[in-house]
């Protein structure tokens, strides 16, 4: 296997553990605190760690990138659109989480006709669809947070907006790097994302967990 796939294999195990073990101290403090954004990020998290979990998989299984691997066919295929159906499905959540509180009702559900839609379209075309709803998902979330951060209706950690900052960032540089497919430099690209993602999963991790102690600011 090339370096590369066993640095994004390691990276999305661990990442994919930071996720669950978010998700679950969230749960933790959601119980205590009933927050619709912990609410939120519990359901969201569990599901990136599984995606993050087929990611791993597809790294291992193939010996390469899932932005690099489109030669594998029929498994690549599956746990491509699996792992990006799972991206968009869990920041979705977040989003409508965010929603929930800054606008105090149900938001309309309109994000879900672009992962219904997306059906129709090649893998590379899902691929950079995917990316570019998770990055829109978590710039509404980055700008909801800095809405409820500066009013009065709540006022949550700066922690938490460098993880989302962080993860924006990340997706991002994803989308860079499927853009750049067939430059050579896709896979180094690519690496670079999941390095931030994972620090942006490191910097939630610790606001859930200060949150169930001190409770979210």
């Amino acid at each position: 296997m090339p370096s590369g796939a066993v640095l994004a294999f390691l990276l999305n195990l661990l990442s994919a553990f930071v996720a669950l073990l978010t998700s679950y101290y969230a749960y933790r403090t959601n119980r205590l605190v009933s927050n619709p954004v912990l609410g939120a990020i519990s359901i969201g998290f569990t599901l990136l760690g599984i995606g993050l979990l087929v990611d791993a998989g597809t790294s291992l299984f193939t010996g390469h990138l899932v932005v690099e691997s489109y030669a594998d066919r029929v498994f690549v295929l599956l746990s491509t659109f699996t792992y990006l159906t799972i991206q968009m499905a869990s920041y979705l959540v977040i989003a409508l989480g965010y929603a929930r509180v800054a606008y105090r009702r149900e938001p309309k559900a309109f994000y879900p006709a672009a992962l219904v839609g997306s059906a129709a379209i090649s893998l590379y075309g899902y691929t950079i669809l995917s990316y570019f709803v998770a990055l829109v998902l978590i710039g509404f979330v980055v700008f909801q947070g800095f809405l409820l951060r500066s009013g009065e209706k709540s006022r949550f950690s700066g922690t938490v907006m460098l993880a989302f900052v962080l993860l924006l960032v990340a997706h991002f540089v994803f989308l860079v790097s499927v853009l750049a497919l067939g430059s050579g430099y896709a896979g180094g690209i690519f690496l670079v994302g999941i390095g931030v993602q994972f620090l942006g999963f490191i910097s939630l991790l610790v606001f859930v967990v200060r949150s169930e102690v001190v409770g979210p600011r």
